[in-house]
Parts: C-alpha cells; structure tokens; sequence
C-alpha cells in the first residue's frame, strides 16, 4: 500500500481537483490522508466528503502548524510501505504510483524521480524549463550521486517529485522543520541519502500550480531568513553522513548562492524585492566564509562562478543602488570580483545574467547529451565483449 499525504490549508478552489487525481490514480491500493491544517475557509468540509465517498481515505483534523506541522502529523499515521506527499493546489498525473512502483521493480531501486510540469489557476500548461526536468532516458544513481546532482540543483529539492519508502520518515528521527518554510531543500538529501538505489524516470507525473497566495508566490525576509538555515541543515547532513563530500559542498553551495543570485538579485533589480539588511548581512558572511574555504581548497573556482559571485557581494551590500559604495568597502582581494559590474545599469546587468544562464544551459545540455553517448558507447563495448569483439583505441 502507498499512503499520500496532502495538507490542506486554504485551497478550497483547488482541493477538489487535486483529490480526483490522486483518487484516479491507476494503481488503487492507497491510503489518502487529508491533513486539515486548520483550515478557515470550506477546506475541512470538504476533506470530510471526500472521506465519505472513498474509503482510501481518511481526514486529519488538527489546528494550524503550517505545512511541516501538517506533513509531520501525516507520517505519524500512515500505514503504507511507501509515503508520497502531495500539494493540495497540484494534481498528479494517473499513473504517477503505478509508474513509480514500476520503475522500482524493474531498476531494482528503492526512490523513484520522475519530471514536472507548470500549470495555471486555471490548469493550462505553462512553459517552464527546470533543470530537474533536463534528462531523457532513464537515470540510476547511487545515493551519493543523486546528492551531488541535488546540490547542484539538477534534481529540485520538491517533496513531491518522488516516491520514497516509509521506513525513510517512520522511526528514523526524521521530521520536517516546523515554523519555518523552504522545508523541502532542509530534507530532501536526508531522503535521497537514506536510499540504496535512485532511479530517475522522465516522465511528466506532476503538475505544479503556479498561483497567487502561494509560499513561493511572494518572498519576504523570513524566507530568506529560512533559506539559509534549510541550506545549512542540507550541509549538517551531507557532510556528517558523507564526510567524502566535504570538499564538494564548498564549491557547490558557492554555485548554489550564485544560483540565489539570479533568482534575487534579478528580482530586486527588475520587481523592486527588498531583503531585510540582517539577512544580507548574513548571506553575505556565509558567502564570504566559504569563498575563503574555497579558495583554501584544491578545487579550482570557475571564473563564470567567481564573475557571479562578484555580483552576489555587490547585490546583498546595496543592490547595486549605491554600487560605488559597496565597491569601496570591498576587500581589495575581491576588487576584481566586483568593478566589471560597476559600469552597468540594471537593466544590462540582468540582461547580462539572462545571457550567462542561457550559456549555462546549454552547457548542461550538451554535457548530458555527452554523458548520454559515452553511456551509449560503454553499453556496446559490454555488448560486443560479450560476442568476443573488441574496440581498438583511437
């Protein structure tokens, strides 16, 4: 049996819709639980119908925690083998377990991946180009692996992306942050580095709703706030658990803030995001913290990476208002970083940015495309081994 967990929170214009997907699933033997959070709006009601017209599921009323408190409640009482969780304002796709479970068989795998797609209020599909959803054929990867292409944000930290076993949350100590959000980067690589085998599936299981009044929708200073500690949680982990990666997470969580930087910066340059000055204060030591580790460290920095971060310093100082300023107060030993920036107004330096992220992506795409061929290429060296043929050397 598969239990999927789904807190409900003020969605009664969704709810219904992402219930009737996760009750179509073709795969039945599930158990649904509708975590009420405290709802205020027809939310429980409505929870409590769908109780009544489908014995699969069952209703967690509970007075209101947020979306980790609600999630928490919800491993504490399901009963299936394996635990999927579900936003309450999504809808999955038919076959997302039967798929899954598939792909758990027939990979030998204990985590199943699959891609995503973006929706609208009214469940158009958007376009949207995730680098989680950057892979066509089939992916198996050890869990050390998965974790590195986490980190580097190939693979999306969404709770909802994959299908993991129960004995991951139930009796393991594991449990969500409550009272802060961003829960899903905090976690995600406590999942994947619990499993014996990740297999990642490119199918589009998932829709994802993009809506007003959503976590994600509008930022405020307690998410940045939260980024950073889930960030820090994601690092206490790999690194304990994986102390190999030590090195790597340095270097990575450099990319993962230049990553940020894009993300925020682009949107205080162009929409007017304001950061409280604390947290950038504090973006800006752990920046700095580990660009100093880094460069300690044998592992080379990319010049696109050091260009960005360059950027990063100058946008959490000042957001490039008082640009001058915050180069005078630069360290002369990151002067370099920082002054190619200073000439340009803000619409070029968001231009600029669209320019590197497109570059970026394409040298994702062909990376994968080679590492693709190689596969391809190993794949007919084992076949023709097999057959007594051998491949000369170039």
């Amino acid at each position: 049996m598969v239990s999927i967990i789904i807190p409900v929170y003020k969605v009664e214009q969704f709810l219904d819709a992402c219930v009737a997907s996760v009750a179509a699933q073709t795969y039945r033997n599930l158990e649904i639980l509708l975590v009420d959070d405290g709802s205020p709006d027809s939310c429980p009601a409505m929870c409590d119908a769908w109780a009544a017209k489908d014995s699969r599921v069952r209703v967690i009323h509970k007075t209101n925690g947020g979306l980790s408190d609600a999630r928490n409640a919800g491993i504490k009482q399901a009963t299936g083998s394996y635990i999927y969780f579900a936003d309450s304002d999504d809808t999955v796709a038919p076959t997302l377990v039967e798929d899954c479970l598939e792909a758990m068989r027939e990979y030998d795998a204990d985590l199943v991946m699959f891609q995503f797609d973006t929706i609208s209020e009214s469940g158009k599909t958007l376009l949207s180009n995730y680098r989680h959803n950057d892979f066509s054929k089939v992916q198996i990867l050890t869990p050390v692996e998965a974790i590195k292409k986490q980190v580097k944000a190939e693979i999306d930290g969404y709770f909802w992306a994959f299908l993991a076993p129960a004995r991951t949350y139930q009796n393991t100590g594991f449990s969500f942050p409550v009272g802060r959000k961003i829960e899903d980067l905090s976690r995600i690589c406590n999942v994947i580095g619990e499993a014996t085998r990740v297999v990642r599936i490119p199918k589009v299981l998932y829709h994802y709703r993009m809506r007003e009044g959503s976590i994600t929708a509008s930022w405020d200073p307690k998410l940045t706030r939260d980024w950073t500690k889930a960030a820090d949680d994601r690092e206490a982990y790999i690194v304990e658990r994986f102390p190999e990666l030590k090195g790597f997470m340095t270097l990575q969580q450099l990319n993962f803030f230049a990553n940020l930087d894009y993300e925020t910066i682009r949107q205080s340059l162009i929409a007017g995001l304001k950061i409280d000055p604390e947290d950038a204060d504090a973006i800006r030591r752990h920046i700095e913290r580990l660009s100093k580790t880094a460069s300690e460290s044998d592992e080379p920095i990319p010049d696109t990476l050091r260009e960005l971060l360059g950027l990063l310093k100058l946008g959490v100082a000042k957001f490039a208002d008082n640009a001058v300023d915050a180069l005078a107060a630069t360290p002369d030993a990151e002067a370099n970083e920082t002054s190619m920036w200073l000439p340009l107004t803000k619409e070029q330096i968001a231009e600029r940015f669209r320019d590197m992220r497109e570059d970026w992506r394409q040298l994702r795409i062909q990376h994968i495309e080679q590492a693709e061929e190689r596969k391809d290429e190993r794949k007919a060296e084992r076949i023709a081994a097999r057959n007594g043929v051998t491949f000369e050397q170039e």
